[in-house]
């Protein structure tokens, strides 16, 4: 498939540039749809994604496909999400807590019908919004430290528990032959 090569308009290099550093710095994206929202709702979405240290950018679609095409980890892409690079776009670059920004996104479409997740990237492959929806149902990466260091203190709690049931029928047993020997 040959593609026209259209020269970029000097005032358009810049937020190719700042796309770019996007893809660079997050391999994980998620496109959504937002037509219909308004500056409000739209700012109370940012506020929900900056908290989970993640960002979300209205895209000219041509220049995310290029964009796309001349990042190293999504060029093979650029032609997948074609399809999806249709009407108004926004990108939200989810860092490496994607769980956490699915979650954040698939609760938001369910109060807000005016927004839609569309696909998604994960480490340089397409997710489909079903997939996005499972990974929201995942624990987010805090929730998934919280449990591990939970597994890590359970036999340490057992371990002191039994330490004292032992001690504690110890000195029992001692006291009980002190006032037997009196």
């Amino acid at each position: 498939m040959t593609t026209s090569v259209k020269k970029i308009a000097p005032r358009k290099i810049e937020g190719l540039a700042e796309l770019k550093n996007k893809l660079t710095a997050s391999e994980n994206f998620i496109l959504t749809t937002y037509s219909g929202l308004n500056v409000v709702e739209m700012g109370a979405l940012r506020s929900k994604i900056r908290e989970k240290n993640s960002s979300v950018k209205v895209v000219k679609n041509n220049l995310f496909k290029i964009a796309l095409r001349e990042s190293s980890v999504h060029k093979e892409l650029a032609d997948q999400l074609d399809a999806d690079l249709k009407g108004p776009v926004a990108v939200v670059f989810a860092g490496s807590d994607l769980p956490s920004v699915s979650k954040t996104l698939i609760e938001y479409s369910k109060k807000e019908s005016k927004f839609q997740v569309k696909i998604g990237c994960m480490d340089g492959k397409i997710l489909a919004k079903d997939e996005i929806v499972q990974i929201a149902t995942l624990p987010s990466r805090e929730e998934l430290l919280a449990q591990i260091a939970r597994g890590f203190n359970t036999p340490v709690t057992q371990i002191a528990s039994g330490m004292n049931q032992i001690i504690s029928g110890l000195a029992r047993a001692i006291k009980a032959v002190g006032e037997k020997n009196g």
